[in-house]
Formats: C-alpha cells, structure tokens, sequence
C-alpha cells in the first residue's frame, strides 16, 4: 500500500502537485492532510496511520517526498536494468532464431544429403548387383571355354592318337615262314560270358570261373588280367563229386577250326594246383573221334600258371577240327548229420585244374614266325625284352587281353628299373607318333585291385618295388584307381592311378 501511495505522490509532484496544509494534527491518533492538487482545483485528505509509539508527527510528508524520490530512483534503476535486460533478451531471442534458422537448414540440407545417400546407395547396390551378374557371367564363360578348350585339346589329342593307331596298329606281323604269307589267328582269355563258344560237354564240370575258388587247388586268379574279376575255365572238383568213390571225367569243346595244309599250332595256359590233381589232355576232335591226345599233363605242379603249345600236322588239320580239353576227379562226400541237418564232407576234392587264354595260329608251330613281337628291343644282361607301343586308347582289361592277344607269353609291361623307366621314356620322345599321344599317357601292368595300396605286375604276381610315382600318387581318387599309368610326360612319365575303365595307350611286353 506503501508503495502505491508512494507513486501517487510521484505522479503528483511530476505533473505540478503542492501539497497544502489547512490544519495541524487533531491528536486522534491520525494525522490528516489537505493537499490540492493545482491542475485539478481540488484539495484531497491524506491520512497516515499513527506509528507504532501511538504518536503523530506533521513531518511526515517530507519522509513521504524522500521516499518517494529514493523509491523513482531505485525505479529508474529498475527501468534501465529492464531495458538492458530487454535489449539482451531480444538479442539473444534474434540470436536463437538465427541459430534455429540454421538448424532448420542444416536439418533439410541432412534430409536432401541422406536421399542421396539413399540414392547413391542404391545406384551402389544396383551397380554391385550388375557386376556380380556380369562377374559371374564371365566366369560361366571363362569356365565353360576352358572345358571346351580342354575338350578340344583332347579331341585333338584322341583325333591323333586314332589316326597313330590306324598307321600303327596294322596287325600282328604274323607269317609262316614257309610261303612268307599271313597268318590268322583267334583268341580266347575267357572273359566274355559267352566263352568265345567254348562248351562243356553234357554231364562235364568244366565252369566259368573268377578270382580264387579255394587257397587249396586251382588258381589264384586268372591269366589275362592277374586280377580278382579275370576270367578263367576250371574243372571244379566238388560239383563233380557224387557218394560214390569213381573217377568223373570232363571235357570242354572248341569252336570247329577250318582246314590248313600247313597244320595249326596250338598254345594255352595251364594251372594244376591241388594234390589230387589226375591229369590234363588235350585231344584233336577229328570228324567226332578223339584219337589220342595230343597233349597230356599229370599230377601237381605248383599254384602258378604255365604255358603249353601243340603242333598239329596236316593228318588233323586237312579235316575241320575241335580242341577237346580234358580233366577227371576222383572227388567224393559223405554225408554228415550235425546242428540238425546233413552236410557234404568232400574227400580227394584237391583237383581243380584251369585253363586261359587259348590262341590257335593256322599254321604249324615251327613254321610259325612273330616278325616282332615288339620293334624295341632292350638287352639287359641275358634278359631280352620286345616291347610293342599301342596308340589306339583302350580300357585296362582291354589293353591287357590285347596284349595277350598279340602273343600268349606277352603282357602289358612291368617296369623294375630305372634303367627300363629311361628306355620307355626315351622311345616314346624319339617317336613322332608316339609324342603326339603322350599326353594320353601309357597303361602298364600295375594293378591294386586285388589289395588297396599294394600294387602288383600282373605278368607274374609280383609285388612293385621300383616305382616312379609322382608326389602325391597314388591317391585313388573316388576310391576306384586301380591301375598305374605313366601318367605326366611332362616330368618323365612319373606315374599315377587311374580308373581301370579309362581309356589310354598302353605298351605290351614279350620276354624271349
């Protein structure tokens, strides 16, 4: 209320107000004031609450004026602090705007900025996505090119190695050495099902046969291959057997041969291993008689095979002929009751004898002359060697049975030296025909088929003890590489495994 008075007054005395006395204090306890106010012509009471002593003192209105004065100065005071504090707010407010102005700007130039990120972004992803596209796209092509190209090199390389073959593998080279003419020949090793038409006679045990029936008697494995899956023919002894203790004679036919006045020779391989083994004959089956046998083995002789050869003069061969192979057992069983029922106990059942690879020449053994039986020729010590090189692809039982083919006593070559590595080598790179394939590589006689990892030369059995392989050979891949190749001429023909149904070259090996 003080302070409202007090700006009354101010604005009285601002605007030309004298105070006028017209009475002194009346001791009420109050003091009471005329004041005219000049412009307004009219006298207005002021009253003033007695101070707390209960007294009245008339000088109060010079305590009201100084009051005043020090209340328009502290005002003043106000005013200008109010307005400095204005002109500050109003720059500070301009200087918020200012800076708001630049965030909104700032905000819609991050705003343009992130949509061309987004944009860059996805011109990014689109142009990744075209060049993995077109990537892959190259690589499709660049792989699908270099198949070709392989396929090519190789078609090229197979193309040679055909048209090597057709200039090479012209025959046999076989001629009778009387009348210098060629001579024909045919080949059986037994392994096609259908016996190259070789049949037993009815109530005869003779069986197709593979891998080893017994460790007790007959073979171990057959002659063309030296391999579990060759194929041989055995007079098996216990289908033969009966109750009865007699002797059980069988026999197996040849095809007809047709005449020659210069005689036929006839070379097979045997194997008679067992302890009850009887004999072998063979006999010269002339207009349906047998006549004496031409050829007759007794008894055991050892778990290996071996070769035989009969010269039929022209008495036989001026009719049409058949070979009759002939073996007996004296196999028998007798019947045993046990865990509930009967079973055979066979007894002199040690006689299977086997018979492979069987080649007819028509013409008589000494007039028959290989030319070749391999244009190279190695000398090693007492030990002559013929090997014949063949450019024409074939799998490995093909290749070994060719080679059987090409002469009863060849086979594909077995390697046991250094020095027999260097020889093949070096025939290979001095022929032209030969280098054209070489990228084919040659199959050699080596084969693990029979136990993994244990490669043998199947001429003979034996196992592989010098060997050639490149680093890392063999590995058989896919689990099915059984037959070593001399695979890289790159670096000397070093050898590896290879599938035994691929096709290659392969070199055949005689020993005189």
């Amino acid at each position: 209320m003080a302070i409202i008075q007090g700006f009354i007054i101010i604005f009285l005395l601002q605007f030309g107000g004298e105070p006028v006395t017209s009475a002194s204090c009346d001791f009420t306890g109050q003091c009471i004031y005329n004041l005219k106010v000049h412009h307004c012509n009219q006298t207005t009471n002021t009253r003033r609450e007695s101070d707390p002593s209960g007294s009245c003192g008339c000088g109060d209105l010079e305590i009201i004026q100084g009051e005043t004065y020090n209340l328009q100065s502290s005002l003043s005071t106000l005013e200008f602090q109010f307005s400095a504090l204005v002109q500050r707010y109003q720059a500070t407010k301009a200087s918020i705007l200012q800076k708001q102005q630049l965030l909104e700007n700032a905000i819609s130039e991050n705003k343009a900025l992130e949509s061309k990120i987004r944009n860059v972004h996805y011109l990014l992803n689109k142009t990744t996505e075209s060049v993995t596209r077109q990537t892959n796209n190259w690589n499709n092509e660049k792989t699908r090119l270099q198949t070709q190209t392989s396929k090519s090199i190789k078609d090229v390389q197979t193309c040679k190695a055909v048209l090597t073959a057709a200039k090479t593998d012209n025959g046999q080279n076989i001629t009778d050495t009387a009348s210098n003419k060629p001579v024909s020949k045919t080949f059986c090793g037994f392994e096609d099902s259908k016996r190259c038409g070789y049949v037993a006679e009815s109530g005869s045990h003779w069986t197709w046969q593979s891998s080893m029936y017994s460790s007790t008697t007959g073979p171990k494995q057959d002659h063309t291959y030296g391999t579990p899956n060759g194929h041989y023919m055995m007079l098996n002894s216990q289908g033969a057997a009966s109750s009865s203790q007699t002797t059980h004679t069988s026999r197996l036919d040849s095809p007809q041969f047709t005449t020659s006045s210069a005689g036929y020779c006839i070379k097979f391989w045997y194997n008679m291993h067992g302890q009850d083994i009887k004999f072998l004959k063979v006999y010269a089956k002339v207009n349906g008689g047998l006549g004496y046998p031409v050829f007759t083995k007794t008894g055991y002789v050892d778990s290996d095979w071996h070769q035989a050869q009969i010269s039929l003069d022209n008495e036989y061969t001026s009719h049409p002929f058949q070979i009759v192979f002939e073996s007996s057992t004296n196999a028998y069983y007798t019947n045993h009751y046990t865990s509930g029922g009967y079973h055979h106990i066979y007894s002199l059942d040690k006689s299977n004898t086997a018979i492979d690879d069987v080649t007819v020449f028509n013409t008589s053994c000494s007039r028959l002359s290989q030319s070749s039986h391999g244009s190279h020729v190695r000398q090693n010590g007492s030990d002559t060697s013929y090997y014949s090189f063949h450019a024409k692809p074939l799998t490995w039982n093909e290749a070994k049975t060719a080679c059987r083919r090409e002469d009863s006593q060849s086979s594909l070559v077995s390697i046991n030296s250094q020095g027999e590595q260097d020889y093949l080598v070096r025939t290979i790179k001095n022929d032209e025909d030969l280098s054209n394939i070489a990228s084919l590589g040659f199959y050699t006689g080596g084969n693990d088929e029979k136990s993994e990892h244990n490669f043998v030369w199947t001429d003979n059995g034996a196992p592989v003890t010098y060997s050639n392989w490149r680093p890392g050979q063999p590995n058989n891949v896919g689990g099915d590489q059984d037959c070593l190749l001399l695979q890289y001429p790159d670096t000397n023909f070093e050898w590896g495994d290879v599938a035994c149904s691929e096709k290659h070259p392969y070199i055949c090996e005689y020993h005189n």
